[in-house]
């Protein structure tokens, strides 16, 4: 075998390599879909979306007034204004792209919670990938003060004197959330939840698991209308049970977010709007409300010279 033999093959192997590593390079980056929905909520369900751009913070303010529906009392407790109303606040923190942090405060039950976003995949414009997926978990703290226990309370077990312990107060969310945005005007996600509470009534479920179906409807440049209907598929309410739902009318611009709220529950974080009972909304009874949303971008840091 002489040298012109093997060189010649090696060249035409080393002219093929670093001709189809031009042509990776040239290849344009793949370019995601931004803003299947506006925010990080869609109205009580968590969206697909994380705070944008790495070091950026988010601020929410989520409020639900009392109860209105169709009697004597609608106008003059001014459509639930006058009643007492459940409000959360909610600060986020995104220490890189595609992950936030979450710190929230509820009025009812005084829950403190405590929660984390990803996201793990991104719906191109060229539909290499279909959908985008991110997963979300949180830990609720109830700091209210526990109801009063009777000498005649107990277990489950019916044996047992009843006791509270500091590992009742928490609560459990964790979900997979998928979405996908159609066109220009119209998104969909599912996002299937799983809720566990560590105390229960007798006869209650720990596990509650719901499959929240949210869809976004863009009819303006800013303004889009939002639905949310969460059928309950484990842990049901034992009587009369009604699923979780809202609808909403959004106002969106790069860093705001507000939302005018119709929902069948004053709840606001999933660990209870999944699995405390829901208005009589098939009589006409809901809760108005609003969310609002704020994003603080922060400047990429400048490459040190």
């Amino acid at each position: 075998m002489t040298a012109h033999t093997i060189i010649r093959p090696a060249i035409l192997l080393l002219v093929s390599v670093l001709a189809v590593e031009a042509m990776a390079q040239e290849e344009p980056p793949r370019e995601h879909v931004s803003r299947t929905f506006a925010g990080t909520q869609v109205i009580n369900a968590q969206s697909v979306e994380t705070v944008p751009r790495k070091r950026s913070f988010g601020f929410m303010i989520q409020h639900r007034f009392g109860a209105f529906g169709p009697d004597k009392q609608a106008m003059k407790q001014f459509v639930g204004l006058d009643l007492p109303a459940n409000i959360r606040f909610a600060f986020q923190y995104a220490p890189m792209d595609g992950l936030h942090l979450e710190l929230g405060r509820s009025k009812n039950g005084k829950m403190v919670d405590l929660g984390a976003k990803a996201a793990l995949l991104r719906q191109t414009v060229e539909n290499e990938v279909p959908v985008s997926v991110s997963a979300w978990a949180d830990v609720g703290l109830m700091s209210d003060d526990f109801p009063t226990v009777g000498e005649r309370d107990f277990f489950a077990d019916g044996v047992t004197p009843f006791a509270y312990r500091f590992e009742h107060r928490l609560w459990y969310n964790a979900q997979v959330i998928v979405a996908r945005r159609f066109g220009e005007r119209f998104s969909l996600q599912l996002a299937p939840v799983a809720v566990y509470r560590n105390l229960v009534p007798v006869g209650g479920s720990h596990l509650t698991v719901a499959l929240p179906l949210s869809g976004r409807l863009k009819v303006s440049t800013k303004g889009s209308l939002l639905f949310e209907v969460a059928p309950v598929l484990e842990g049901r309410q034992a009587n009369d049970h009604r699923e979780p739902l809202a609808i909403a009318y959004e106002v969106a611009t790069a860093g705001h977010v507000f939302q005018i709220v119709l929902a069948s529950s004053q709840e606001i974080i999933e660990q209870r709007v999944y699995t405390l009972a829901r208005s009589r909304y098939d009589e006409g009874y809901m809760h108005l409300g609003f969310n609002i949303a704020r994003t603080l971008f922060m400047k990429p840091k400048r490459p040190r010279p």
